[in-house]
């Protein structure tokens, strides 16, 4: 008889179904918030990577035709060029690196390692774009601020916690 006066308590508390759904939406919401910001996270990396992608294939197609040869277009005005076609781009036109390259053959097109042991953007930017008939290659690198931090979704970031977003185009130029 004691026993039962004893677990009575425990059975009220075991039965008592009150407050039910706010314990369940305390134990399903972080993971469910995880899971929501992952998805805007990835979703935004996603547009962004394409519209650099987009527009690095757009702008580089006026080295291929000879214009920004004849137009005598810097290396800003490149990278201003391909900023302002992209939307979204936030703080491209100060984080953007380039590398545009003349080739000898395409059997010596290979890509370069952006990252160096540090995490550091290890790229050294350069304008070269040949004359006609040559192999260009163009690469570009946005250093991408992540939308939320406490998210991993990616090793290849640099040492101050942003990722690296990349494009390329290689092409031969036409006869200018």
């Amino acid at each position: 008889m004691k026993l039962e006066k004893k677990l009575a308590p425990l059975r009220r508390l075991l039965g008592d179904r009150q407050g039910v759904a706010a314990i369940e939406f305390a134990i399903l919401a972080l993971p469910l918030f995880i899971m929501l910001f992952g998805i805007i996270e990835v979703s935004l990396m996603f547009f962004v990577n394409s519209a650099l992608d987009a527009s690095v294939h757009k702008i580089s197609r006026m080295i291929r035709t000879g214009e920004v040869a004849s137009s005598k277009i810097t290396l800003a005005g490149f990278k201003a060029k391909i900023c302002d076609d992209m939307l979204l781009s936030f703080n491209c036109s100060s984080d953007l690196v380039v590398k545009v390259n003349v080739l000898s053959d395409l059997s010596s097109a290979t890509s370069t390692d952006p990252i160096d042991n540090s995490g550091n953007l290890a790229i050294t930017q350069t304008f070269d774009v040949g004359k006609g008939s040559d192999y260009i290659l163009v690469q570009t690198f946005l250093p991408w601020d992540p939308v939320v931090n406490f998210l991993t979704l990616s090793s290849a970031k640099l040492s101050d916690g942003r990722y690296l977003i990349g494009s390329s185009a290689l092409f031969r130029n036409e006869p200018f």
